[in-house]
């Protein structure tokens, strides 16, 4: 699998955790979640996910965005920022497996349960374009097979890590103190 066949919009087909006896069980979103996994060709990727229902839940809402690595069957998600504050400024790896248009990420859980990491599954599928753009118009930047017009060279060899300077520019930090007093 290459960088260039994971850019793209994905929805998610299920989430589920693998049990002590491997079997499988509802994720923490439940039975049916809703998401969106977005990775760009320069290297950043966002997924939003969503518990669908009425049925009460502990969590309704996942979702982080930062920068993305994938080496061999390894997909690395840096975490910039975060719906849950102890995700930002980590790494998240999975392991990755493509099958046409479906795309497959295995890993533990960052929170434990019960006293163990479980490992979760994500199953997404290639979002298909419906031709309408944000505002409206329709759009034919994007190909019917899902694929972007153009051509993009994606180099995710190395994460910028500039990004994920925890402090303030100094600009940011003049202006803060600027309000401030």
């Amino acid at each position: 699998m290459t960088p260039e066949e994971v850019v793209g919009v994905w929805r998610l087909a299920s989430y589920t955790e693998v049990g002590e006896d491997g079997g499988t069980v509802a994720g923490p979103l439940g039975e049916a979640p809703a998401g969106l996994l977005i990775y760009t060709a320069d290297g950043h990727v966002a997924v939003s996910m969503m518990k669908t229902g009425d049925a009460p839940a502990l969590e309704t809402y996942m979702g982080y965005s930062g920068q993305w690595r994938l080496a061999g069957d390894r997909m690395t998600h840096r975490v910039q920022v975060s719906a849950h504050p102890r995700m930002a400024g980590t790494e998240q790896i999975r392991r990755v497996a493509l099958d046409g248009e479906t795309l497959s990420l295995r890993g533990t859980a960052v929170t434990p349960v019960g006293g163990r990491a479980p490992e979760r599954v994500l199953t997404w599928r290639r979002a298909k374009p419906d031709g309408i753009a944000a505002d409206g118009i329709a759009t034919d930047r994007i190909a019917a097979d899902g694929t972007a017009s153009g051509s993009t060279a994606i180099d995710n060899t190395a994460f910028d890590n500039t990004a994920f300077d925890s402090t303030a520019s100094d600009e940011t930090a003049k202006q803060q103190e600027k309000e401030t007093h």
